[in-house]
């Protein structure tokens, strides 16, 4: 009887002692999260801590940064912001509600937009003890029939998803329609816009994939009764990292990138449809990338000559392992025809140190070019119909009845046409300029 009562009792102890763990848990996890957090517009802080039994109450700082600064304070907007932090501790982990502090002077702009003591945004998380977080960001709907000449109706945009202890996790969001008429009365109407991803951000870049797709998106001039309409548009992006081996020691990354637009209506009534574009990155040195990256953050103005020899280093490493580039599918139907073209490039590795002789790079280039372009559509633009010409003219381009073509492939410092003749590289440069 006597264990029994100090089993129950000892369960009692940990349960009642368990919320002040978890509360220190959940003081490291908030310090190790602002601490470590890194973005090259925003600079996060704690401001304060305090950690209760039950609870805690905490404020965070953000300052914007850089270009950013410049253009809030262009607008008028504060650079700094406050986050203020409910938190709760219980016995499988910590929760958390969040929302942005509205300044004083920017309180009257917000109680017309959102409502009357209405927050701006929320941040809801769940963190359990693995520190794997659940969390769901709200920014509340608006609707102002009169807002300094003009008026608003946008859905809430909402954003969920789970976050583990390493940063990998997985997203969604969504808005489903917003409308805003300016002063000037012209109004922007949007509907069905979401998206998705999942992978983690290693320093500068995403690893992973993300996908964001609309239904629709508006630009009316209600004066004049005109306007530019974009009917079903998606965007899907996806960094891979390969695994290093015996034989590539550093990793490689591989970036695709497509974007597809169903109809888009211009405002002289003009249809443009079935418009796409694939773009793909591979075998890009993964590490001089990144310090590329890193570079760029902690550049200011004119670059130092340190500065400028770490970039050198950086982009001599990049090149010397090679890359390939590829543009698989850039297409569009337009009233004139159809448009279709594709370039595929690859530089071969074995350059060294690119930043002191660039007139390396074309010895080991290779790769092909394709272009269509309807005849409409090239003799409708002057300049555009007189290069066409030319190149018809001296065997480089193809004329049929619909398109003109230019096909030929890329071998060193060589462009070899359709016909088999060859040109330099430099002077293919010279017939786009």
């Amino acid at each position: 009887m006597l264990r029994k009562i100090g089993a129950v009792g000892g369960a009692i102890a940990v349960a009642l002692c368990w919320p002040f763990a978890t509360g220190q848990v959940g003081e490291q996890i908030y310090m190790d999260t602002v601490g470590k957090y890194e973005n090259p517009y925003l600079a996060v802080t704690n401001d304060s801590y305090d950690r209760g039994y039950l609870g805690s109450e905490a404020v965070s700082r953000i300052e914007v940064k850089d270009e950013i600064k410049q253009i809030f304070e262009e607008e008028g907007l504060p650079t700094v912001w406050y986050v203020k932090h409910n938190i709760t501790h219980d016995f499988m982990g910590i929760s958390s509600t969040s929302e942005v502090e509205v300044d004083e002077a920017l309180k009257p702009i917000a109680d017309k937009l959102w409502g009357e003591g209405v927050a701006p945004a929320t941040f809801v998380t769940s963190t359990a003890l693995t520190r794997k977080t659940d969390f769901t960001f709200t920014i509340n709907p608006i609707k102002t029939d009169n807002y300094n000449g003009g008026s608003a109706d946008i859905n809430a945009f909402v954003m969920q998803g789970t976050v583990d202890a390493k940063g990998a996790g997985e997203f969604s969001y969504q808005l489903p329609s917003a409308s805003l008429t300016t002063i000037a009365d012209e109004t922007m109407v949007l509907k069905g816009l979401q998206g998705q991803g999942k992978g983690v951000i290693d320093g500068q870049f995403w690893i992973g994939d993300q996908q964001m797709s609309l239904d629709g998106v508006s630009f009316k001039d209600n004066t004049s009764d005109q306007s530019v309409d974009v009917e079903s548009l998606s965007f899907a992006m996806n960094n891979v990292l390969s695994e290093t081996t015996e034989d590539t020691q550093e990793p490689m990354l591989t970036n695709t990138n497509v974007v597809k637009v169903g109809k888009v209506i211009m405002l002289d009534g003009k249809e443009y449809s079935n418009f796409n574009f694939e773009m793909a990155f591979a075998d890009l040195n993964y590490p001089a990338l990144s310090r590329l990256g890193d570079l760029s953050d902690s550049m200011d103005g004119q670059l130092t000559a340190e500065e400028a020899e770490r970039v050198s280093l950086a982009l001599d490493l990049l090149v010397a392992k090679g890359m390939s580039f590829e543009v698989s599918d850039m297409s569009v139907t337009t009233p004139e025809g159809d448009i279709d073209s594709n370039i595929q490039l690859t530089l071969a590795p074995g350059i060294a140190r690119i930043s002191e002789n660039i007139g390396q790079l074309p010895e080991k280039l290779s790769g092909e070019i394709n272009i269509n372009l309807p005849v409409g559509l090239v003799e409708a633009d002057p300049m555009l119909f007189e290069r066409a010409n030319m190149m018809v003219q001296n065997s480089i381009a193809e004329k049929s009845d619909t398109h003109y073509s230019l096909k030929m492939k890329v071998e060193g410092d060589k462009v070899v046409l359709a016909s088999g003749d060859q040109l330099p590289l430099a002077m293919l440069f010279m017939l786009f300029m």
